[in-house]
């Protein structure tokens, strides 16, 4: 995740997937949409069958403007850097409390909660973040994932969440923070695992340096 500070991590909502999920389908991911592209080509619908309902203290924030949440989402896509290829559309769904954004690798969506007063930096490292978990999906193996590791000094972390909920002590949410750190104009960084890398497009793997 994003925010290189405790009190930003905290402030940060929690994301939810399992790594079953993303492993499950792993292999079965397709070149399709690109990112440019999501903003317009029915990626800004409201809603979806994987959007959660809201809680029932944020059901008036659910009221959220629809073509509000779409101008919000063009302002943050210009702050990410990465175009390539993954086979996402993204979703936009009313704002939940304690998310922010999901992953569904089945469904190949990702899912934006999206409050349109938002700050366009953390919306834009929230889309970033997700995109990272569907690179890691598209080509990442256990070999590289465990390569990963070893290069962020933590050999020994579990690359996948063990119950669904925050990802931020994971390799695959420090990886998915490291990716975001690389490919959205955001200062944010919220991985429990490891320090913000000084250079976090050279802690990728190559392939996910560049911007597709």
């Amino acid at each position: 995740m994003s925010a290189g500070t405790g009190d930003a991590a905290r402030a940060a909502s929690v994301r939810t997937r399992t790594g079953a999920r993303l492993r499950g389908v792993a292999g079965a991911l397709l070149v399709a949409l690109a990112l440019g592209a999501w903003a317009l080509a029915g990626g800004a619908s409201q809603g979806g069958a994987s959007a959660p309902a809201a809680a029932p203290a944020h059901r008036a924030a659910a009221r959220v403007n629809v073509a509000a949440q779409r101008a919000a989402l063009r302002r943050a896509l210009a702050l990410v850097s990465y175009r390539g290829r993954l086979g996402y559309r993204i979703v936009l769904a009313p704002p939940r409390l304690g998310v922010r954004a999901e992953t569904n690798a089945g469904t190949r969506t990702i899912t934006i909660f999206l409050d349109p007063p938002d700050a366009p930096h953390r919306v834009a490292h929230d889309i970033a973040h997700e995109l990272g978990h569907a690179w890691d999906a598209r080509h990442l193996d256990d070999a590289g994932r465990r390569a990963y590791l070893r290069a962020r000094g933590v050999a020994r972390a579990a690359w996948w969440p063990r119950t669904v909920g925050a990802d931020y002590a994971t390799g695959a949410g420090d990886f998915a923070e490291v990716f975001a750190r690389c490919h959205a104009a955001s200062p944010e960084f919220r991985s429990r695992l490891a320090p913000p890398p000084a250079d976090a497009c050279a802690a990728l793997p190559e392939r996910a340096r560049g911007t597709g």
